[in-house]
């Protein structure tokens, strides 16, 4: 679907859910505009605008993720009766081992000592067993939860992750503004490249942005997919001079970069937008001015980093 009839019909989505929130007099805060946005979505949105959400959306989670941690779910669960059955039959044998033992006389005081130590044993192999049991379910489910937070193509954290950092930022800059930047960086036309070159070039791509992108950023700085051809990046403990002075790097470097791809090089670049964290930004707002500048980088003529305060 062209970009221009995407924008139309998702800005009039838009408008509506303001508009119901307004005639209802309620907050447009963003758990109340998800409400509305989506159900006028699932109403009006026609077959190719719901593809489109799904290719440029990759934090919504699949339904064979969900049943993958469910079944992991039902696992544990399904295995902590069986071990706690394993391990309470041993104690049991042990109990009337005692019992009995304790009825036939000293003279059997030998057998009694090795028979307990056999069990003993047992006990101990069971609660080997059990501990196994935790260690790969756990195993399982780490594994099954970083699936959902990291982008499957280029391997970085995807908006799901980057919603669920970004809202720690906002809790504890409620009252105060933190030395946090995000960053927005979109592609110069994407859709350019994958014509030229192909669908699985466009991949390449990508995965290339998000790895040059993260051999500028420090260790403590995080890069995250925000969907199609945008990513986006969180700085910590920076000021704008920074800030400005890292996304132009990432710029920079991106244009000074030629990926080759079956014998053919592809030039490529990127406009940067950039904001500082003011106190009590809500996740939109913070957000927002982030997008703002991206969208007067990509105005003034692409390749370009803009910096909102």
């Amino acid at each position: 679907m062209d970009d221009s009839k995407v924008y139309e019909k998702i800005f009039s989505i838009h408008d509506q859910t303001i508009g119901a929130l307004r005639s209802l007099q309620i907050p447009p805060f963003p758990h109340n505009y998800k409400k509305y946005f989506d159900d006028i979505f699932k109403v009006q949105a026609d077959p190719s605008l719901v593809d489109e959400q799904k290719k440029n959306d990759p934090s919504i989670e699949t339904h064979d993720d969900l049943s993958r941690y469910l079944d992991i779910a039902h696992k544990s669960i399904a295995s902590f009766v069986e071990t706690h059955a394993d391990i309470s039959h041993v104690a049991e044998l042990q109990e009337n081992y005692i019992s009995k033992a304790s009825q036939e006389g000293v003279e059997r005081c030998v057998n009694f000592v090795d028979g307990l130590s056999e069990l003993g044993k047992n006990m101990s192999l069971e609660l080997k067993k059990a501990q196994k049991k935790i260690d790969d379910l756990t195993s399982e489910l780490q594994e099954t939860v970083l699936a959902l937070t990291v982008d499957p193509l280029t391997r970085v954290t995807n908006r799901k992750g980057m919603i669920d950092d970004l809202n720690s930022v906002i809790q504890a800059g409620e009252s105060k503004a933190l030395p946090i930047v995000l960053l927005m960086i979109d592609a110069d036309n994407f859709k350019h490249i994958n014509d030229a070159h192909g669908h699985l070039a466009g991949d390449k791509v990508l995965y290339f942005f998000a790895q040059s992108i993260k051999s500028v950023i420090r260790g403590g700085d995080k890069v995250y997919r925000y969907g199609g051809e945008e990513f986006t990046v969180v700085l910590s403990r920076c000021d704008r001079e920074q800030a400005f002075e890292v996304a132009d790097k990432i710029r920079s470097k991106i244009e000074q970069s030629h990926l080759i791809y079956s014998g053919k090089t592809i030039k490529m670049t990127v406009s940067v937008g950039a904001t500082m964290h003011h106190a009590g930004d809500s996740y939109d707002a913070f957000v927002g001015r982030a997008d703002d500048a991206l969208y007067r980088a990509k105005k003034e003529g692409k390749n370009r980093t803009v910096l909102f305060d």
